[in-house]
């Protein structure tokens, strides 16, 4: 298996795989101090990558609480998560630590935009570190633009992406009426790159 970390501008992160896991990423573990990457496989062990995390791109992910987990291959994105990432021996002050500060959860849409705006990477974990061949990107050069959906995740996006009817508790309310006041209730924040802290979820 070779995976790669890949970061937007805005520091949002990704591992992108070229085989499958052996079983569901429930969550990251970074270490700040060593740059050591490790991921939580329901109930097997961690797979630690093998490859430490530049201090640039590190200081980056440090700011962050949820990181996608891709697995593609050929071109076509088979498995699509947002999991929880926590930060250990912050050396940058991140403030990403402690407990998992989100579930995993599966957004087609999402990971889609994510690649669409990736700039920046590295490698972060090669079955064969001295494999000359394996050293390129997991992508292996392909456009994000060019990238295709299983057909799991393809019916995934349709649905995603389709119009929804809102139910009661979602319909706006009439200008000047309500306990919001004009305006129609409250209107969600702007989508940050960092993942509210536990005490705001749900």
């Amino acid at each position: 298996m070779n995976i790669d970390l890949l970061l937007t501008e805005q520091g949002e992160a990704g591992l992108i795989a070229d085989t499958d896991y052996e079983a569901a990423v429930a969550g990251v573990m970074f270490d700040g101090q060593t740059g050591q990457i490790s991921l939580e496989l329901g109930d097997m062990d961690a797979l630690e990558l093998n490859i430490p995390v530049s201090q640039d791109l590190a200081r980056r992910l440090s700011h962050t609480y949820e990181i996608h987990v891709a697995v593609i291959k050929r071109g076509v994105i088979q498995e699509s998560r947002q999991v929880p990432l926590v930060l250990i021996n912050d050396p940058f002050g991140g403030g990403n630590t402690g407990q998992f500060a989100i579930k995993p959860r599966s957004s087609a849409i999402a990971l889609e935009s994510f690649m669409n705006r990736a700039t920046m990477g590295q490698p972060a974990h090669r079955d064969d570190l001295g494999n000359e061949a394996a050293a390129g990107s997991v992508m292996g050069g392909i456009s994000a633009t060019t990238l295709q959906f299983s057909p799991q995740l393809a019916r995934q996006r349709t649905m995603e992406a389709a119009p929804r009817t809102p139910g009661a508790h979602h319909a706006p309310s009439a200008p000047g009426l309500g306990p919001k006041g004009a305006g129609g209730g409250h209107r969600p924040p702007p989508r940050q790159t960092q993942s509210r802290p536990p005490e705001d979820e749900e």
